[in-house]
């Protein structure tokens, strides 16, 4: 008996191992402040009662466990700083997730959170919304914001310039200027008319911090590098006045570039595939999250999902499945 009841663990302990998913680490659980408005989810109602104390309306849109909106919420609205304190004083903020069961009211129509993210194709957690006094989305921020840009950019919205400026032009009016241009291989790829393979586009500020860690963490891990070898990679000073020619065919510079398209982050990240845009990354997105958003487009993966959350959510398990450990936190 006592050897058939060895056998049997020893079985036990091999599946097991055998088995045994990848672990998943770097995921934040996180809480919204509770100065944040408690509301009954009828957006228009919210718009009003904002509107009424000359402000506006924030919709901030997280997701569980997502290491960015935990950094955010930590640092530009818990934390006691000019921020947080702006936030106060000209904003109702409102929590929603975006895969969340709560039913809202948007736009006269009944849906869930789930439903609201899909229908203003929310890609990026956290996303935040702001919203006039007519109830228009007035500015779409993708993902996680420093203090001070965070701040700059709530300063656009309090001072109604979106309705002269897009942020983009904004940033550009308050900013020192460059034009100098940083990057080597933007001086020897002018002509981008004739690629033919995945191509991404990296525009970047020289005095940016996000775009030093971007070259000094991200752009250096193994795994980013394999799948952006898959791509023709071009990189330019976002500030340039230097002429190059886009995949269009039309002349422009990187400085007009990023303002026709209202590219407010840095760095920034076009991804082409067959001469389309299929996804911008204009947000702070650590390793493991950007080289699946490399895959996403390379592997034509957006013909089979509508978004690249949709994507990532079938992905991460289909890899913890395979036992791969995942760390999303660098």
């Amino acid at each position: 008996m006592n050897k058939i009841f060895k056998m049997i663990m020893v079985l036990f302990l091999l599946a097991t191992f055998t088995y045994a998913a990848g672990k998943v680490t770097g995921a934040s659980e996180h809480e919204v402040p509770k100065w944040f408005k408690q509301s009954f989810l009828d957006i228009s109602e919210d718009v009003d009662d904002a509107t009424a104390k000359n402000k506006h309306l924030m919709l901030f849109i997280d997701l569980d466990g997502c290491p960015y909106c935990t950094k955010m919420l930590k640092e530009s609205f818990i934390a006691k700083n000019a921020t947080s304190k702006f936030i106060k004083n000209h904003f109702d903020v409102i929590n929603l997730n975006v895969k969340g069961s709560r039913e809202l009211t948007w736009k006269g129509k009944s849906m869930s959170e789930k439903e609201f993210a899909i229908d203003l194709r929310i890609q990026y957690s956290p996303t935040i919304l702001f919203l006039d006094k007519d109830k228009n989305v007035v500015l779409k921020l993708n993902g996680y914001r420093t203090i001070q840009s965070f701040k700059t950019i709530l300063e656009y919205i309090d001072g109604k310039h979106y309705k002269n400026q897009t942020l983009s032009e904004y940033l550009d009016t308050i900013k020192n200027k460059s034009t100098k241009s940083t990057s080597k291989k933007a001086k020897e790829m002018k002509d981008l008319s004739n690629i033919s393979s995945p191509l991404a586009i990296i525009f970047e500020e020289k005095k940016s911090k996000a775009c030093k860690d971007f070259n000094k963490v991200t752009l250096k891990n193994k795994d980013v590098k394999k799948e952006l070898s898959k791509f023709t990679v071009v990189r330019f000073d976002a500030n340039s006045n230097e002429e190059f020619i886009g995949i269009d065919g039309i002349k422009i510079t990187p400085r007009a570039f990023v303002k026709s398209i209202n590219l407010d982050y840095r760095p920034g990240v076009l991804l082409y595939n067959d001469k389309k845009l299929i996804a911008t990354q204009d947000a702070l997105l650590y390793s493991f999250h950007f080289k699946e958003l490399l895959r996403y487009v390379s592997e034509k993966e957006y013909k089979y999902f509508d978004t690249y959350l949709q994507y990532l959510a079938v992905r991460q398990k289909e890899l913890t499945e395979a036992r791969v450990d995942i760390d999303l936190s660098k």
